[in-house]
């Protein structure tokens, strides 16, 4: 027993000086952001890490690639800050050991064309200017207004425009940037966000009364995290939180909004923000863990890199801080976490394709061409190849390819317009032909009606087929005249297989609507459907309206049958059946500027359901008007109540299930 607890000993002991399992991320895996279908997909590397001379900062919080490519560390730790070549080789380090230009915790750099550097001196509550080369020049302390008597002045970020206005961002303060000129005159705040509404505050308006208001906290606007400024004078501002509402805002001279508060994707938890020479927009945002980059009108299109807290690999983040693009459209990134400076460079690949994007969103489709091919021979997997070269073949009226690389890429819009041009060549060169068709169509109609009705006058059809034609035909007469149609409904028992020969029809033409819908109304890829769940959610709500109408009816005294209730919601469905089937063909006839005539047929044939359905209530069940709608929005409430109970029972179920499940693997593991 002796010796089996000391090899006991000794294994837990060699298991405890084993060294653990690592492993390496790909610091440059990148996706795109499809914005057709709306989702991330894999892609080849834009950027990758590239290796620098690795000067050690203590806790770098700001960056600022200067005009000469020196790059501009605020260490807030060493209370300096350094200035890196394009290599990371240390060159300079601002800030005295002691006098006027001493540093304490500097939170903010912004280093101007000409080679002056701001620094957000946040211990010192100043901002100290220092020459190219570090010497101390002047500080800026807070300025003298009444505006500012309760505000405290503690500067952590920091631009400055050529007219030499600083905009400076406060610590923690929500009234926006704080505008200061050359000579530190206050000249207001700038650029602040909105605040936001919540639900609970608007209920608070219409149940508090203006005492209980005083007392409530009021809702405030989210501070500024960070702030940029690009070669045109936009200011750009970073705010986090909001769910990626406002992340970023690109304010002109006059505070407003070029961006319009939209909804930035990835940019929830964003830290900075940077542009290029070309507009193009650099973020970091910690909720989705990497880098972003967006065009210049906010639209997401790739994002590269990796944060891990514990992180001791190159080029995958620790806690990044701040991010900065130089000249050659590098992205540097200042990481207080590792205490270093991530350098990133394009790929070949990556210089293309964002050279392709710069010319396609200019406009220049026939300069943008030659990249593109380039793109395409490396990745023909890459949804904006399709639609630059989609808009390409548009432009040089090659519609047929156009709609091809366009529908592949899902750009509706694009497809409308090659399809609108194919569609005019197609009636310009069979115009007669097709007049002609037209005439006949309409001739046919007209004339072979008469023909077979004459025909059946002449010999009717036996006797046995004279009450399910009229079954079938009362579909047509209800839909016209639903108070007389259902009334007769009322009164007559119709055969079950007419009811399921409706019920088929109607699935039939929901399954052709599903795959046999226009492009330009129906943008999916076929294989990716699923029909089980499209006819679920087509067929449920069909089902759980005739139960919760027949027993909300039946409480309320209602005359209707079970039976006559699915007869009549049945019938109901007249108007799918016969608006579909035109708006099937119409929605492969149509561009999206002629839209509208779809849409008004599926708006008139959903509405026409709906008062049939009213007009099915108040007649099977004999109610007048108004109890008809009082117990059809009963019978509304039933309807989310039972689908409420069943997503309860299925969720309980599975559990019950997985439990077992779980216990039945055990059991057969260690048995």
């Amino acid at each position: 027993m002796k010796r089996f607890l000391i090899f006991l000993l000794l294994a837990a002991t060699s298991m405890l000086v084993a060294p653990e399992a690592i492993f390496a991320e790909l610091p440059y895996r990148t996706t795109y952001y499809d914005s057709n279908q709306s989702s991330w997909l894999r892609i080849q590397p834009i950027y990758t890490p590239s290796e620098t001379k690795g000067a050690r900062f203590v806790e770098p919080v700001d960056l600022q690639v200067g005009a000469d490519d020196k790059v501009y560390v605020a260490d807030k730790g060493a209370s300096k800050v350094m200035v890196l070549g394009n290599d990371g080789a240390l060159l300079l380090t601002i800030g005295e050991e002691e006098g006027a230009g001493m540093l304490s915790a500097p939170e903010g750099v912004f280093v101007t064309p000409e080679g002056l550097v701001y620094v957000a001196d946040s211990g010192n509550q100043r901002i100290a200017v220092f020459g190219a080369d570090g010497a101390f020049l002047r500080e800026y302390k807070k300025p003298e207004s009444s505006f500012l008597e309760g505000e405290h002045f503690v500067p952590v970020k920091l631009v400055v425009d050529r007219r030499g206005v600083m905009y400076v961002s406060l610590n923690s303060s929500y009234q926006g940037l704080l505008r200061m000129n050359d000579a530190g005159q206050f000249m207001g705040f700038f650029g602040a966000n909105k605040a936001q509404q919540t639900v609970l505050n608007w209920l608070k308006k219409l149940i508090l009364n203006k005492e209980q208001l005083s007392k409530e906290l009021a809702s405030l606007p989210r501070p500024i995290t960070n702030v940029a400024i690009d070669d045109d004078g936009f200011i750009f501002t970073a705010t986090a939180a909001g769910f990626g509402q406002g992340a970023i805002r690109k304010l002109n001279a006059g505070g407003v909004d070029a961006f319009k508060n939209k909804t930035l994707v990835n940019g929830h938890g964003i830290v900075d923000v940077a542009s290029d020479s070309k507009g193009f927009l650099y973020n970091i945002d910690m909720f989705s863990g990497g880098i972003n980059i967006y065009d210049q009108n906010g639209e997401a299109l790739f994002e590269f890199g990796f944060i891990d807290n514990e992180t001791q690999q190159y080029g995958v983040l620790g806690f990044p801080t701040s991010i900065g693009v130089d000249s050659k459209y590098g992205v540097w990134i200042a990481d207080s976490r590792t205490g270093t400076i991530h350098k990133f460079v394009r790929t070949e690949f990556g210089s293309d394709v964002m050279n392709a994007l710069a010319l396609y969103l200019e406009g220049k489709y026939e300069q943008s061409k030659p990249y593109w091919d380039r793109v395409y021979a490396r990745n023909d997997m890459y949804n904006g190849t399709f639609q630059g070269l989609g808009k390409v073949y548009l432009h040089e009226n090659n519609h047929e390819d156009a709609l091809s690389f366009l529908k592949t890429a899902f750009d509706t819009k694009g497809y409308s317009k090659a399809y609108w041009q194919i569609r005019l060549d197609f009636i310009q060169q069979h115009f007669i032909w097709l007049a002609v068709a037209i005439a006949a169509f309409l001739l046919l109609l007209r004339y072979g009606s008469r023909a077979i009705r004459k025909r059946f006058e002449r010999k009717p059809l036996p006797e046995k087929w004279q009450r399910p034609l009229g079954d079938l035909r009362n579909l047509w007469y209800v839909m016209l005249h639903p108070y007389h149609g259902f009334y007769r409904l009322k009164e007559a028992r119709v055969a079950p297989w007419i009811i399921i020969l409706i019920l088929v029809a109607t699935v039939a033409v929901k399954i052709g609507t599903i795959y046999y819908t226009g492009f330009l109304f129906h943008p999916v890829e076929l294989s990716q459907i699923n029909l089980f769940s499209s006819l679920g959610l087509f067929v449920v709500p069909w089902i759980t309206w005739i139960i919760a109408n027949y027993l909300v009816c039946s409480v309320k005294d209602g005359e209707g049958k079970f039976r006559e209730v699915i007869q009549g919601s049945t019938y109901a469905l007249a108007p799918y059946l016969f608006f579909s089937i035109p708006t099937l063909l119409l929605s492969n006839i149509v561009t999206l500027d002629e839209r509208v005539i779809v849409d008004s047929l599926n708006t008139i044939m959903f509405l026409w359901m709906g008062v049939m359905l009213i007009v099915m209530t108040q007649v099977i069940h004999n109610f007048d008007f108004v109890e008809t709608l009082k117990n059809i929005a009963i019978t509304v409430f039933t309807v989310g109540t039972i689908w409420l109970f069943a997503f309860l029972v299925f969720g309980l179920s599975y559990n019950l299930y997985d439990f077992f499940y779980q216990l039945y693997k055990e059991v057969t593991f260690y048995g």
